[in-house]
Formats: structure tokens, C-alpha cells, sequence
């Protein structure tokens, strides 16, 4: 999905009848590629340009925007310059291009008069006081363009003041570089689509194609995909529609002209993953479209939700890089431990050296220089007596013994913490809001795997904890799913009694399940119910069939110095079900 020109031209007519004309008392920047304006029309309203790769848009905010950035780029001092304090006195859009020209016109205020300050809420905007020819002009560029999209301001004279995203004649033919002349994208040699006829359709239009949707995008400029789609489902009444000679083409014709001028009618498509398509225009072709009162509206509503969920997926990412670095340091210790045993290893043989050096010692004549003993060769000093060559094994031995000593206990105590840490790592890659995120990296946070915790970081932490979650089965039993480290510790030991049933994938970390029995006996039903939720909160969740270990509440301990949720159990027997989300 993304804004495309038919989208922009219903933008456009909205800023004309709201913001053309008003003030701007405030420039920022709410992030690196997007710029925000507070403008004063007799109300304020807020517009947000963005050039963000994955939401480029321009709309007018329900909600003052605010500052996302402490940098101050070059853009923003020139629009401190250049646009704030100026008159909106154009919106334009090139013909069926997804670029937007704000032309905006700055008189400079009297010397005496404060013009570094943004307005207050109760002031009203003063009045131009310079005359006509000391006034600057300039233009705010938007160019919608997914990945190439970028915001430019250009001076009166077509010269390019900054730009969000400096492109060099390396990476474009149109390089977009300060003092360089500004040039508009370069428009696609297409048919135009408002003045479509059945004739012209008909010769654009190759016989053959698979999927006459994707033709019309290909012959037609400013179309997108889902207003193609809605063009050929309005007539044929489906959307895929191979093209061949027998088209109704005149009603084709009258579909596309009708997209560009019929009035203005916003829609948001919304399903049970959250909006995933708008339009200016009744949306037929897609089941739960929602009418909404402006363009800006339906478009606030849906990259509100499509950036909480890119917040989501970054947080996650970067929670999941920090927990990889911290299990790399672990594997790395586990490593070096393992040495230190395996030299452990060598040095009983200075025992055993020392010990046979002793026993033979009867044998030995002064100045020999091996005693082999069993098959193996015992390397003296003939410089020293065999006493001093034992005695100076038996140093070496209980040195190297006192320097291992604790060796297996530490080899113990990162082996747990990295059985905890891979528990982590899957109930965060299973996690599903953003508050189950934050729960785990408060979790991770206080067992240590974020390094040490600030005291300032400690107290944004802070928060209530988050329960685990309860559900009902099919039956009417209660069911409890642990979904970070500290809820399934609170489930297994504090809500689940030792009749109830416990349930864990095998052989993958995740959530602990506790069925709540009640004195009951549990149906089977219930068991398969809990099991599929078992094996949806662990790692094997995309698998299509996971074997689920049940046991009594009773059989599952704690491991001894082990972090939460870690634990040891006996099962009493096993599922094989299909992981299921919560109902």
C-alpha cells in the first residue's frame, strides 16, 4: 500500500480550502525525514510532510506534532528562515505526479518586533509590516516516492536552499543538492486516466495479459494497483480479469474517469490485522471499508497503526541484538571454562608423574633422564635429584588445582544463565504488543543480560507488572499462559496448585501453561485446547505440529540458582497438536 496521486490530489484539495492563505508560527522536525508546520488560519492546524521510505505522506495532524529530534540539520534552519513566520499562499500538485508544492511568501517583521519566538496559544499571528519587495519566497517540496522520497526547499529563483536527502549525480541523473537548480521528477510517457475513452483503452491494452488490473497501471500514469483493481472490480465484479478483445471498454473508460472525478469520498480498509488500505474514493473491492470525514483522517488513522507496529518490530530488533550480544559473551566464557577443565585434565598427570617418580624411586640412578611406567614416559632433569622432580610436579599440581578451583560451579552458573537467556530470546520473538516487549526487556534488564542497568534507565523501567494471560477452555477451565521469564515463574509457582496441569513444548523454550483443575478431572479437550497454546507461545510456533509435555504441577522444581522461569520437570505424558492464538 502506499500514497499514490490520486491519494495526493484529495490532500491537496483539502489543504487549499484549510491552510492557503494562513501562517506558519512553528517548524520542526518530528524525525530525521519529515518535517511538521503549525499553521494559523483562525485555528491552528498542523500539517506533517514526511519522506520516510516506508511512509511518505503529506496530512493535516488531528494533534499538535511533536519535536522527535534534538538536531538542528541545515533544512531546519532554513525553514526557520525562510517558512516559518510566512504566508501559505499556494498548494499545487504537478499533473498525476505524487509531488506537492507549498509556495510560501515571508515578509520580514519591524526590528524592534520578536520574531524568534513561536506564537503562544492565545496570540494572533501580527501583520505584515515590509514592503512588497523585501519579501521572501520560497517552495516546500514533498516527492512521494517510497524509497526516493525526499522534502526540498527551493528559493524564488528555482535554486535549491536544502533537502532532507542530498542526491549526487552518482546516484541519480536528477541529482537534489544544495545551490543546484531544482528539476521535478521526470513525468512517465503514459496515457492520462481522467481523460480515458473506450478507443484509446482498447489500443493501450495488449490481449492476452493475465491480469488486466496490472495493464492499466502499466498504460495509464498516476494509477496505482488499488485504484486499478477498483476500476476493473466496479465493472467485471472481481479483480483479476484476463484482457482480451470482448472488454466492456466503455465502461472500463467511464470506471477510471469516474476515480478522478467523482467527489471525494475517503475510505479506510481495516481487518483483523489493522488497516491495511485507504482511498479517496469507496473502496468495493475489499470487505470492511470505513468511511471517514477527510482524507487526512483516514490516512492519520492508518500510519498511526502502521508505525506502531514498525515501533514494535524496531523494539523488538533491537531488544534481540543487545540479547545476542550478551548470549555471544556467554558462549565465549562457556568456551574458555571448558578449557580451563580440560587443562584441569592435564594436570593430574603431574600428579600421577609425581606419585609413580615416588614409587619407583628405588629404581632411579642419579643423572637418568626417562622412567617409563604402564607405556608412558616419564621426562626427568638430569641436573636434579628425583625427590626435587616429584616435589616440583606436586607444586605445579596444586597450583594449577587451587587456580581451578569453583571452575565447574561457574561453568554451571553460565550454562544456567544462557538456558534463561535463550528462554528470553523466544518469548520475546513470540511477543505480540508492544507492552509484552517492554515487560521482557524490563525482565532482561534486572537478570542482568542488558548490562548494568543506569539509574536513570532503572526508573524509566519501572512499571506495573504485566499479568500472565487467563483464558477459559472450551469446558469452562481456567487456563494460564506465562508470555516473559517472571510470568512463568507466576504461573507455575504461585497460581498453579499441584494438581493442576503444567504444560511446555518440548525441547524449545517458552511459555509455562497451567490448567487450573479444581478438583476436576480435566477433559481432553481442554488438554489439546492448552497444549496449542503451549506450542503457539514458544519457538516452534511456526511449525505445523509440536509435541506438547504434560505434568502434574507437582513434578516441576525450580533449578537451583537458576533464573526465573527455569525449571526441571517429569512428565507424565505428551501431545502432538497445531499451535493455536488465543481466542
Amino acid at each position: 500500500m502506499y500514497f499514490d496521486a490520486l491519494t495526493l490530489a484529495a490532500v491537496v484539495d483539502e489543504l487549499r480550502a484549510t491552510i492557503v492563505g494562513g501562517r506558519v508560527q512553528r517548524v520542526l522536525l518530528p524525525g530525521a525525514l519529515s518535517v511538521a508546520l503549525e499553521i494559523y488560519t483562525g485555528r491552528r492546524c498542523y500539517l506533517l510532510l514526511s519522506a520516510h521510505p516506508q511512509f511518505a505522506r503529506v496530512q493535516l495532524s488531528p494533534v499538535r506534532i511533536s519535536r522527535g529530534t534534538d538536531a538542528t540539520p541545515p533544512l531546519l534552519l532554513l525553514l526557520r528562515k525562510y517558512v516559518n513566520r510566512g504566508r501559505i499562499t499556494a498548494v499545487e500538485q504537478p499533473d498525476l505526479e505524487r509531488v506537492l508544492l507549498l509556495s510560501i511568501a515571508k515578509r520580514p517583521f519591524s526590528r524592534n518586533s520578536d520574531h524568534t519566538a513561536d506564537l503562544d496559544d492565545d496570540d494572533t499571528p501580527p501583520e505584515d509590516t515590509a514592503p512588497e519587495e523585501e519579501t521572501l519566497r520560497c517552495e516546500l517540496i514533498v516527492e512521494i516516492m517510497e524509497q526516493r522520497s525526499n522534502i526540498v526547499l527551493v528559493g524564488d529563483d528555482n535554486i535549491i536552499l536544502a533537502a532532507a536527502r542530498h542526491v549526487t549525480p552518482r546516484m541519480s541523473r536528477r541529482p537534489v543538492l544544495p545551490r543546484e537548480p531544482y528539476e521535478l521528477p521526470p513525468p512517465q510517457i503514459k496515457h492520462d486516466p481522467r481523460q480515458a475513452t473506450a478507443a484509446e483503452l482498447r489500443a493501450a491494452i495488449p490481449d492476452g495479459q493475465p491480469d488486466l488490473a496490472r495493464a492499466l497501471v502499466s498504460a495509464y500514469r498516476g494509477l496505482s494497483p488499488l485504484a486499478a483493481r477498483e476500476a476493473v472490480y466496479r465493472v467485471m465484479g472481481r479483480t483479476l480479469v484476463p484482457t482480451g478483445p470482448d472488454l466492456p471498454w466503455d465502461a472500463l473508460a467511464d470506471a477510471l474517469c469516474a476515480l478522478w472525478h467523482a467527489p471525494w469520498s475517503p475510505h479506510l480498509v481495516v481487518d483483523e490485522r489493522g488497516p491495511i488500505a485507504f482511498a479517496p474514493y469507496e473502496i468495493t473491492h475489499l470487505a470492511e471499508a470505513r468511511p471517514y470525514a477527510s482524507m487526512s483522517a483516514a490516512l492519520d488513522a492508518y500510519y498511526a497503526a502502521r508505525e506502531r507496529l514498525t515501533a514494535h518490530q524496531q523494539r523488538r530488533d533491537a531488544l534481540r541484538e543487545q540479547l545476542h550480544d550478551t548470549r555471544e559473551r556467554l558462549e565465549r566464557q562457556r568456551s574458555a571454562l571448558h578449557a580451563e577443565l580440560q587443562r584441569a585434565a592435564d594436570f593430574e598427570r603431574l600428579r600421577w608423574e609425581g606419585e609413580m617418580i615416588f614409587a619407583f624411586l628405588h629404581t632411579l640412578t642419579p643423572g637418568q633422564e626417562h622412567l617409563d611406567v604402564e607405556g608412558r614416559t616419564i621426562t626427568l632433569a638430569p641436573h636434579k635429584s628425583p625427590v626435587e622432580s616429584a616435589q616440583e610436579r606436586f607444586r605445579a599440581y596444586d597450583k594449577a588445582k587451587s587456580a581451578l578451583t569453583g571452575v565447574p560451579e561457574r561453568l554451571r552458573a553460565v550454562e544456567l544463565r544462557l538456558a534463561g537467556l535463550d528462554e528470553t530470546l523466544a518469548l520475546l520473538d513470540v511477543a505480540e504488543r508492544f507492552e509484552e516487549i517492554e515487560a521482557i526487556a524490563r525482565e532482561a534488564e534486572a537478570e542482568g543480560y542488558l548490562g548494568p542497568a543506569s539509574p536513570e534507565r532503572t526508573r524509566k523501567r519501572q512499571a506495573r507488572p504485566m499479568p500472565p494471560l487467563r483464558l477459559e477452555s472450551s469446558d469452562g477451565f481456567t487456563i494460564y499462559i506465562g508470555r516473559t521469564a517472571q510470568q512463568n515463574e507466576q504461573v507455575t509457582f504461585r497460581l498453579g496448585a499441584p494438581d493442576d496441569l503444567w504444560l511446555h513444548a518440548r525441547g524449545a523454550p517458552g511459555a509455562h501453561v497451567i490448567i487450573k483443575s479444581g478438583g476436576r478431572e480435566i477433559p481432553e479437550r481442554t488438554i489439546e485446547e492448552a497444549a496449542a497454546l503451549a506450542a503457539y507461545y514458544s519457538a516452534l510456533r511456526s511449525s505445523l505440529s509440536v509435541d506438547v509435555e504434560i505434568a502434574r504441577r507437582r513434578h516441576v522444581r525450580k533449578v537451583r540458582g537458576g533464573p526465573a522461569g527455569l525449571v526441571t520437570y517429569r512428565a507424565e505424558r505428551s501431545v502432538r497438536v497445531a499451535p493455536r492464538p488465543p481466542w
